[in-house]
């Protein structure tokens, strides 16, 4: 039996869990979980209904494993997977769970640790970055979280939200002059916006 950890390459791993590999599934079921869940937050903030959601996309990936596909970027794969799936579920249930238009899962990106480790002027930096992107429309916010914080690409991008990669690059540069024009500190806004995603990275 193959052996895998967390420096197995996806494309590895994919193949293996296509051939019935547990393990490989497995690696790839945590390597993407949190992922996942923080993406599915973009919809819901119900959190019983994303992990619910994750958990029978999981269950159809492993029972459907010989027929799919192999795919360059497994990362997109089950992302687009995902996002299907979540608008599939929370289609019924408008009524009943409570939907977001705004990045709630970036709060995440920004835990203690972060502030304990880091330099006041950081973590000042990062708040006043996450609450210039919740005054975003759903959309930009939407193309920005990829782009940034999942490092999808343009094209990439496009085929998830079924728009060319010209109109995702609108997007990003239509997202990065609202931010500059709402932002509010000294320092030039690409000297900051350079130093928030050194930070994130």
């Amino acid at each position: 039996m193959a052996q895998f950890s967390e420096h197995t390459d996806d494309a590895i791993l994919w193949n293996y869990f296509r051939s019935g590999d547990e393990d490989a599934f497995t690696e790839l079921s945590h390597r993407y979980y949190r992922t996942l869940i923080q993406y599915g937050q973009r919809f819901t903030l119900n959190m019983q209904v994303v992990e619910d959601t994750l958990q029978d996309l999981l269950v159809h990936l492993w029972l459907h494993r010989e027929t799919i596909n192999d795919t360059p970027s497994v990362k997109f794969y089950l992302i687009k997977s995902f996002r299907h799936r979540m608008l599939k579920t929370i289609k019924p249930l408008l009524e009943e769970v409570e939907l977001t238009d705004r990045f709630e899962d970036m709060n995440t990106e920004f835990s203690c640790e972060d502030f304990l480790i880091q330099r006041e002027h950081e973590y000042a930096l990062k708040k006043q970055v996450k609450n210039a992107v919740d005054q975003l429309p759903v959309r930009q916010q939407e193309v920005i979280y990829l782009r940034f914080f999942q490092n999808l690409q343009p094209e990439e991008i496009g085929r998830l939200l079924s728009i060319n990669s010209q109109s995702v690059s609108n997007i990003i540069q239509r997202a990065l002059h609202n931010l500059r024009n709402m932002w509010i500190s000294t320092p030039p806004f690409s000297i900051l916006i350079c130093s928030f995603f050194q930070i994130l990275y």
